[in-house]
This record gives structure tokens, sequence and C-alpha cells, in this order.
């Protein structure tokens, strides 16, 4: 079963297909929001819980849930559930074969038995990634026509290749013991990568030899920060980087005025 964590409604009519819907999936639970196609958040919900064992279990929770919430699996212009997965590569597609998913990641050191995919036409390659099928499936089932991605899809379709046309941009996606990266240079995305740490020093470490490592180097890099970041983290990388900022995901506004004490960079996934 699933618990209502924290929820914040718009109750505002809108046309069908003028929402769109994103799910974002955690070890405990997940978090929702809905916005318009012009970036008016409208609803931001957490569901806290554990993920039942069965795939007709999910469906069944998953449904109570948002049925609870007064969500509805019908009309939305598109719907995303990203999942956050520590097995991930980019493969291109001239090269990408759906046969050797499972190869792919055992190249990278993978270990999963079960491997997704989702493309991604901007960069004209596939993620192949590790995720529990069964939990997925459940979720698409309860909500026909969601398109399934994980965090590193996500954080290459940011538009952030024209703000790295000035200087290099590093982006990072913080959870638990897990770094999730992504560089833009010279106005393209050119990589993605998890690293996992022990503590903030070997995150400061990791984050500063990726820096290095990839030519990001220069006088204007900038660092930006979401998820799971705290005052204290963010003050460690701080001197480190030219510029270190917060990173909120794409604009948003919003009618209802709950939603000023979101802070939104925690959630940029899905926003």
């Amino acid at each position: 079963m699933y618990r209502s964590k924290s929820l914040i409604v718009t109750n505002s009519a809108f046309a069908p297909g003028e929402k769109r819907l994103s799910i974002c999936l955690r070890p405990n639970g997940f978090s929702f929001s809905e916005l318009t196609a012009s970036g008016v958040l409208l609803t931001f919900g957490e569901a806290e819980g554990e993920h039942s064992k069965a795939m007709t279990g999910v469906m069944a929770d998953v449904k109570a849930f948002f049925n609870s919430v007064g969500i509805r699996p019908l009309g939305y212009g598109g719907m995303q559930l990203v999942v956050l997965s520590d097995e991930s590569v980019w493969v291109p597609d001239e090269l990408y074969s759906a046969t050797s998913n499972r190869h792919y990641l055992k190249l990278v050191g993978g270990k999963a038995l079960t491997a997704l995919t989702a493309p991604c036409g901007s960069l004209a390659s596939t993620a192949v990634f590790a995720a529990d099928e069964s939990l997925t499936m459940a979720f698409k089932v309860a909500f026909p026509g969601m398109k399934v991605i994980n965090q590193h899809v996500r954080l290459a379709s940011m538009g952030l290749e024209k703000r790295s046309a000035a200087h290099p941009v590093l982006l990072t996606y913080w959870r638990d013991h897990m770094i999730d990266y992504a560089a833009y240079r010279d106005g393209r995305y050119i990589f993605g990568n998890t690293i996992p740490y022990a503590d903030d020093n070997e995150a400061l470490f990791h984050t500063v030899e990726v820096m290095k490592s990839y030519g990001l180097e220069n006088a204007g890099t900038e660092l930006l920060m979401c998820g799971d970041v705290d005052r204290e983290r963010f003050s460690l990388l701080r001197p480190y980087f030219p510029s270190v900022s917060l990173y909120t995901g794409a604009h948003t506004s919003y009618l209802n005025p709950e939603f000023k004490t979101l802070h939104t960079y925690r959630n940029a996934l899905i926003l």
C-alpha cells in the first residue's frame, strides 16, 4: 500500500491533452507531478510505502492511490515514468540491437538480469538500463500509454545545450550514495554517468575528477546541483567551481500559492 506523504493540488480545469503526468520511482514509493504544456505546475505529490512484490499488487496499489488523490489515467498529452537506475549505458542508434541489451550492460560492468530501453531522438542513441520490469510494467498497465525512461534520458533532455555554448555545464542529481552526472559543452550533451560515493568528501573528489577528466574545467564552468542537496553539501562543493547553483528543472509557474513552499530543486526530474 502507498500512503500520501505530501500533496499540493490546484483546482482548475484544463482541456484534455493539455496536461502531462510525470512520476519518479523511488525505493520506498514515488513522487509525481501534473503540469500544463505551458509549464504551469498543477499538482505535486509524494507517495511512500513498500512496492508489492507481485505486479498485480503494484497495479492495485497504484490505481488505489491515484484514485484517492483524484487523478485518473486519462486525458493526458504525455505521461512518463522516470526510473532511477544504477546501471545504464548509451548505445548509438546505428549500433543498437534489441537482442543485445543485457550484453550492453555487461560491457560496463552491469549485472542486471533485466534491461529496459528508452530511445533519445535528440542524441540519436538508446539508453539501456537496469530496472525492475514487473514494477515498471505495473505502472504502464495502470497508466496506458506511459513512457518509461531513466534519469539519464531525463537529464539529457533538460534543454541545457544552449546554456553550455558559452561555458561548460555539469548537472548533478544527488540521491542515496549515488550521483547522476550530465555534462554539456560547446552547445551539446557529451556524456552521462552514475558514480557511487561513501561520503560527501568522496563525492567532492568524484565531481572534481569528472570536471577535469571530461574537459569541463573552464573559468566559467557551471555546476548545477539537484536532488538530495542540503546546505552543507552545497557549501562543500562551492569553493571548487566558478559557479554553483541549485537546479530546479524546467521553468514552471503556478496558480496555487502553496507551491511557494515546494523545494523544486529536489524534484527536478519530474518538473
